[in-house]
């Protein structure tokens, strides 16, 4: 078995694959004195956090999110369609499934965008195939074999895991390690289902022999050797760190529900309470659960069924994530994401049921989130040459958003992680992006915007190099870009013309050479 079929397939009894080392070679290897002082600072110096929730199986976005206007949805499943009144309102032409009222009330607070038609170009409905692209962030004929969060895991800290920091940079609730979270080195984070036994499996798994050293050569079997104990020994330095964390952050303030999804957002809400600086946390169902070819709905009442279910117990557990990191304090610092390798066909089958199908909506959610649809309803009249959806937004899109405006990581770097430039298809997710630029590049920034409400024009003052070509462009909250306006470099002033804009809040994009950054206007009429 080669080394990425281990650690993908490692969980057989349900242990965490970062603890397997250390009970397959019967060593432990002793913790490092509080980790990397350089890693340390970098993880304390940004604390924003995303947890990722893969929805496996392919989930049926339209009647997740139900076009209930359209008459060809209604055509289409004339068994399982959810009836218009028993939708709960999104827009004029959008509802919700009635099974997610909680995601529902986080949308009505501006907390929650919904992202439509994701997919990529020439999909794959494939199951193993669809989920390994998203995981990997590359094209339908390219064969990822690390991930895009290990990749930039691995911008963070190159020399992982030869230097560990002393909180570990990604967590999975769960048995084994993604794919996505796999770096050249392996996985650049750790995986477990649950802290405490994470901490009794790692320190009861055996002595503290050492490999001896004829085995540690460069040579292949060294390599793996080396390999799996640095695996080993990252397992051995978080799983104390894990459980104090646990530990410190005392008793939920909600109840979860009782699902599999929702203990393990538990789980994350307890580790970021208790102080782990994790960056990205990453759980998922344990089962192919959104594959609904069968049975999808109950033929007596659409509203109900194994669908229904799936999408209460996501619904009911993300609301009380949310509130418990409001209850905590920690809202500010949390942003989530749904993912899952595809939508559903329109049309039902003869089973009650969906099958593989193209693109579908995604979910990000948290304080910071700019709420809102982004793209367009489902085009149920122009559909492939398979009757399926036609895409509206590359997944990469939402993924460098979240590396350019929530992490902040530069256009350049977050290149190097997707594998190609997306910055500019980037949709303006967050309600205040983090200051986006390359290193190469000089110091480049809004300083004011005024006035703000605006009314028919808006002043800005920026910072950037007099020598520095720059301009501004003015962005809808889809990303479509309305207008451009230029700004001078010497004195960094520039005036833009609002005029014939509705009343709303628009993006505007500041660029100046290789630089990027974003701020916000609000238009009052």
């Amino acid at each position: 078995m080669n080394r990425r079929k281990f650690l993908r397939s490692a969980g057989l009894t349900g242990v965490a694959v970062t603890t397997l080392p250390t009970i397959i070679d019967s060593f432990a290897v002793k913790a490092l004195a509080g980790g990397d002082p350089r890693l340390n600072q970098l993880l304390e110096s940004q604390d924003r956090i995303l947890v990722l929730i893969q929805l496996p199986g392919g989930n049926d976005g339209l009647n997740t999110v139900i076009p209930y206007t359209d008459p060809l949805y209604y055509a289409s499943r004339p068994t399982i369609g959810i009836p218009k009144n028993r939708a709960l309102r999104l827009n004029d032409s959008l509802g919700w499934h009635p099974a997610m009222s909680g995601m529902r009330d986080l949308f009505e607070g501006g907390e929650l965008a919904v992202v439509q038609g994701v997919s990529y170009p020439n999909s794959d409905r494939s199951h193993f195939r669809g989920t390994d692209i998203w995981l990997t962030a590359t094209d339908a004929d390219v064969f990822g074999s690390t991930g895009w969060v290990g990749r930039y895991m691995q911008t963070l800290a190159p020399n992982y895991p030869t230097e560990l920091p002393a909180h570990p940079l990604a967590v999975q609730i769960g048995t084994s390690t993604s794919l996505g979270l796999l770096g050249t080195t392996g996985p650049m984070g750790i995986s477990f289902r649950d802290p405490d036994e994470f901490y009794r499996l790692v320190n009861g798994g055996g002595g503290n022999e050492e490999v001896p050293s004829s085995a540690q050569g460069d040579t292949p079997a060294g390599r793996e050797v080396a390999f799996m104990r640095n695996i080993a020994r990252s397992a051995d330095v978080y799983a104390s760190v894990v459980k104090k964390a646990n530990d410190d952050a005392g008793a939920s303030t909600v109840t979860y529900p009782a699902s599999d999804i929702g203990a393990k957002l538990r789980v994350v809400s307890q580790l970021v309470a208790g102080g782990l600086k994790s960056r990205i946390f990453l759980i998922s169902w344990a089962g192919n659960n959104f594959d609904t070819h069968a049975n999808q709905t109950s033929t007596a009442d659409p509203t109900i069924g194994a669908h229904a279910s799936l999408l209460g117990e996501l619904s009911t557990a993300v609301s009380a994530f949310m509130q418990d990191m409001k209850n905590r304090g920690f809202s500010e610092k949390v942003s989530g994401m749904t993912f899952s390798e595809f939508g559903r066909r329109v049309a039902e089958n003869g089973s009650v049921g969906t099958d593989h199908g193209t693109a579908a909506p995604l979910f990000v959610f948290g304080s910071n989130v700019n709420g809102g649809i982004y793209g367009k309803d489902p085009n149920l009249t122009e559909l492939d040459d398979r009757g399926d959806l036609l895409m509206e937004n590359d997944y990469r899109d939402v993924y460098a958003s979240v590396l350019l405006q929530w992490f902040g990581v530069s256009s350049t770097k977050a290149q190097d992680v997707l594998l190609r430039d997306f910055s500019s298809k980037a949709l303006p997710l967050f309600k205040s992006p983090v200051s986006v630029q390359d290193e190469s590049s000089s110091s480049v920034g809004f300083i004011s915007v005024g006035p703000n409400p605006a009314v028919d024009h808006v002043v800005v003052r920026v910072r950037i190099e007099s020598t520095a070509s720059a301009s501004i462009a003015v962005s809808d909250m889809r990303g479509k870009e309305l207008r451009t306006s230029s700004v001078d470099s010497w004195t960094g002033v520039g005036t833009i013309d609002l005029s014939g804009l509705t009343s709303g809040t628009y993006v505007l994009t500041l660029k100046a050479d290789r630089a990027i950054t974003h701020t916000f206007v609000n238009i009052t009429r």
